[in-house]
């Protein structure tokens, strides 16, 4: 085929003049999109007539280029506002503007990375952005990063390949060959882990009953002391413990578990080291905060698409023993696929086929995301946005503590935040009297609870703003362990750079209002 000739052809000039023409409608609506969203007087979560007349019927005849703005007009009404600050719901915000663009080159490329020659670029920037994260990591050189759909898949793929690494017979027998063996493999991890861990334990054909919880302190760090005992009295009881999981930014406090103590555990006993980082870890590679026991993680699972601003999904797995243990571990090199003859650009055959290195086959090149936001913004922009949440979230849980005693009820902190979520508790003050006890931070109120879900969905009902409730198991002292579940609470993550103090204000004001609100219908 003539290139030059189909460059010039009707329907190659055609599908540029339809791709310039939208464009500049995007170049109009996005922008005026996101000013507006950024506004004091812009809803967070869309009323119900905005759902209701979303568009959802797909046409015989396609309504074309006027039709289509209405539809993504529609569709912007319908959607929750992740750019303005009042967005306080859930891990992650709005990108950068260069975020926008970055997925929009994904979208024009429309390449595969599972193969080098389906995605040459990708490849390589997969390869080269995954090798800077691992010496942010404290990783040696050999080490290797790949992306994934989201945190959960990072954390299966480690799991699957510390099981196979440890269990090599798995790779073709199956649990099949350690019952004939009676061996029980058994993986470790916090009580306040992501459930993406006992998920993947679950896939992974450990079963529920394989996974043991570790309990944490008060402050939500998995206790490194109990996780010895318990590593101990698996070994005893005959089972084969092979994985330890810490978390560095849990879910709901933010907590990050002690890392080097839980490395001492691991190293004793030959355990696989994987960190949870899918919140925190920005923070641990940007922020030094906590370190990196260097040289001792096995794995790690970092989420660009939560603190540093890249839309989502942008998912890294760092592997110490780089791609040959996933590949050992996964690998069943289809020779329709990946051909090992060819040539990548290290010189050595499928060396960048990185489909070979996972579960799946088909895998959006992620990776330019990062790349695109860190060249564009630089690294001094990353560790600035994160060491800033971090304020962001030590200067809110200040300014709770500030509210307490001064006649508007109780305002308590769960926890002294370790990260960049604050959880808090807020309590009207007729409702002290109504109950004659205040309780305190260390043994609140059951019906402490009742608040912070109602007033949740009060704010989140209005527009006004979107923002969480949590609850959770806190320990005791050991070596009981007594857990009791906490009354339900406020959960504010910080990641969104445009938030300031003032809007850190009207949240707790916005707050203290509602629950006078509620309280005056008698509905807390």
């Amino acid at each position: 085929m003539d290139t030059a000739d189909n460059a010039d052809s009707p329907d190659a000039a055609q599908t540029a003049d339809e791709l310039r023409e939208l464009l500049q409608d995007a170049a109009r609506e996005f922008p005026a999109y996101v000013q507006s969203a950024l506004s004091r007087t812009a809803r967070i979560h869309p009323d119900a007539e905005a759902t209701s007349t979303l568009p959802l019927e797909l046409p015989e005849h396609g309504s074309g280029r006027t039709g289509v703005w209405r539809d993504i007009r529609a569709a912007l009404d319908a959607a929750t506002n992740t750019w303005n600050p009042r967005f306080l719901y859930k891990l992650y915000a709005g990108p950068t503007p260069v975020g926008v663009l970055s997925e929009a080159l994904l979208g024009l490329l429309n390449n595969n990375a599972h193969v080098f020659g389906a995605s040459p670029a990708g490849a390589l920037i997969e390869q080269a952005v995954g090798r800077r994260l691992c010496e942010l990591a404290g990783m040696p050189p050999g080490a290797a990063g790949l992306t994934f759909p989201g945190g959960s898949y990072a954390n299966l793929h480690a799991l699957v390949a510390a099981r196979n690494t440890r269990f090599p017979e798995c790779h073709e027998g199956g649990l099949w060959a350690l019952a004939e063996k009676s061996v029980r493999p058994v993986m470790f991890t916090s009580a306040h882990a992501h459930y993406s861990l006992v998920k993947g334990a679950v896939a992974a054909g450990l079963g529920t009953r394989g996974v043991v919880c570790v309990p944490t302190d008060t402050e939500g760090r998995m206790d490194a002391r109990a996780l010895r005992v318990l590593v101990e009295r698996h070994v005893r009881q005959g089972d084969s413990p092979f994985f330890v999981n810490a978390t560095a930014g849990t879910t709901v406090l933010g907590a990050f578990d002690p890392l080097a103590q839980v490395a001492d555990v691991c190293d004793e006993y030959g355990l696989w080291l994987h960190i949870d980082g899918s919140w925190g870890g920005p923070l641990l590679l940007f922020g030094q905060h906590p370190p990196v026991p260097v040289g001792r993680v096995h794995s790690l699972t970092i989420n660009p698409h939560k603190l540093l601003g890249v839309p989502l999904h942008c998912s890294f797995l760092l592997v110490r023993q780089g791609l040959p243990a996933l590949r050992s571990a996964l690998a069943l090199g289809a020779q329709y696929l990946y051909h090992t003859d060819d040539q990548d650009e290290e010189g050595e055959g499928g060396a960048c086929d990185f489909g070979d290195a996972t579960l799946g086959c088909g895998r959006r090149p992620d990776a330019v995301k990062l790349w695109l936001v860190w060249r564009y913004h630089g690294t001094q922009y990353l560790r600035a946005r994160v060491h800033r949440a971090r304020d962001l979230a030590l200067g809110f849980a200040r300014m709770v503590q500030a509210r307490d005693g001064l006649g508007a009820g109780v305002w308590r902190l769960v926890a002294e935040p370790q990260g960049t979520t604050v959880c808090f508790w807020h309590v009207p003050q007729h409702l002290i009297a109504l109950h004659g006890s205040a309780g305190s931070a260390e043994q609140p109120e059951r019906w402490w609870g009742s608040v912070a879900s109602s007033v949740c969905r009060r704010v989140n009902a209005s527009g006004g703003a979107l923002i969480d409730y949590a609850t959770m198991e806190r320990f005791g002292a050991p070596p009981e362990y007594a857990a009791e579940e906490l009354p339900c609470f406020f959960r504010i993550p910080f990641n969104n750079p445009v938030v300031t103090e003032h809007t850190q204000r009207d949240l707790l004001d916005l707050i203290e209002q509602t629950a006078a609100e509620l309280e005056s219908l008698d509905l807390i």
